[in-house]
């Protein structure tokens, strides 16, 4: 009999600590609302307190799936990080969030390509499920801590991102929820932003002074296009529901990554699907990197917008740059 593997729960946790456009405005100096809320639809950000790290939000991300799937820290089997803000260079975070969570019987890994590794870690999870019958239960959080390594003094750059965590828990199935994935990528755009160190780039106390230990702009000066993700987020998508024998007519719900309401919009007209068939949480939320799929996922499944039967697409993005995308039957 064939094995499939399928999404069971989610769970989500944000930070206590919220700061609005307005807010955040004063206190670096910049009309922050008049420039991000109509560009990105961005209203506030989750900051996590001095002593919460990104294993911590996580295990509470996890209890709160586990919860929903009634089920025990020892049932899972398997627990993957998605991040790019661990709490280590080494060891590994999933170890940590193994160990804070109780998931003792559990073995563990992280992943990090950046903003999009979520459906990554969704597909290997999905994968490992549907070829060991010893596997039953796999959690997949997505964890993100970024206002740490942020210098609020980058007016262009430091107002976009929050923190929080995302968990899924992915379990066996008698037919398909998993059901294909796809990564593409261009790493000639390492260079444009990111958080320049480690061993090509070793920290220094000249690097801390002039706050080059930060998420920065390379200075390479290479950026982005502007429409970066419009120009490939209605391919990719395209080309995974093609690898399974679908259409884009076929879907029932796009979640993208969260950072530009705009995006989402033009990319919904551009695949010729109305806005009914997607879902945004920036407004309320803030944009939580590796966290914001799983919270589409979530806050969607509490309005009644996802039913079963449902095909669901998930396109995601992350410097580097890196994309990806997979798709599940909501069963």
């Amino acid at each position: 009999m064939t094995r499939y593997a399928k999404i069971l729960s989610t769970g989500m946790y944000l930070p206590k600590k919220v700061e609005t456009n307005e807010e955040l405005g004063k206190r670096i100096g910049f009309d922050v609302d008049g420039w991000l809320r109509p560009r990105a639809g961005i209203t506030l950000r989750h900051i996590s307190a001095p002593d919460e790290s990104t294993s911590d939000m996580a295990v509470e991300a996890a209890r709160h799936a586990l919860q929903n799937a009634n089920l025990k820290p020892e049932d899972l089997d398997l627990l993957i990080l998605a991040t790019d803000t661990p709490d280590f260079v080494s060891p590994p975070t999933s170890a940590v969030i193994q160990y804070k969570l109780g998931a003792k019987n559990a073995g563990c890994f992280d992943i990090n390509a950046a903003c999009t590794d979520v459906p990554i870690g969704l597909a290997i999870a999905s994968q490992n499920i549907m070829i060991d019958r010893a596997m039953n239960y796999a959690l997949v959080t997505g964890s993100y801590g970024m206002t740490k390594w942020l210098d609020w003094k980058s007016k262009w750059l430091a107002p976009l991102f929050s923190d929080g965590a995302g968990a899924v828990i992915v379990a066996p199935s008698d037919e398909p929820g998993y059901i294909t994935s796809k990564i593409i990528a261009d790493g000639s755009f390492w260079d444009s932003y990111g958080i320049y160190i480690g061993t090509a780039n070793p920290v220094t106390l000249r690097m801390v002074k002039e706050n080059k230990h930060h998420l920065r702009f390379h200075e390479s000066g290479h950026r982005y296009p502007a429409d970066i993700n419009f120009a490939h987020w209605p391919q990719l998508i395209g080309d995974t529901l093609k690898k399974a024998g679908y259409t884009v007519e076929d879907l029932d719900m796009i979640l993208m990554t969260q950072v530009n309401v705009n995006t989402i919009k033009d990319v919904m007209k551009e695949l010729g699907l109305p806005l009914t068939k997607t879902h945004w949480i920036m407004d309320k939320f803030g944009y939580n990197g590796s966290a914001c799929v799983i919270f589409a996922l979530h806050d969607a499944l509490e309005q009644g917008k996802i039913k079963k039967g449902d095909l669901l697409c998930f396109c995601t993005s992350g410097v580097g740059y890196v994309m990806s995308a997979a798709l599940f039957r909501w069963i």
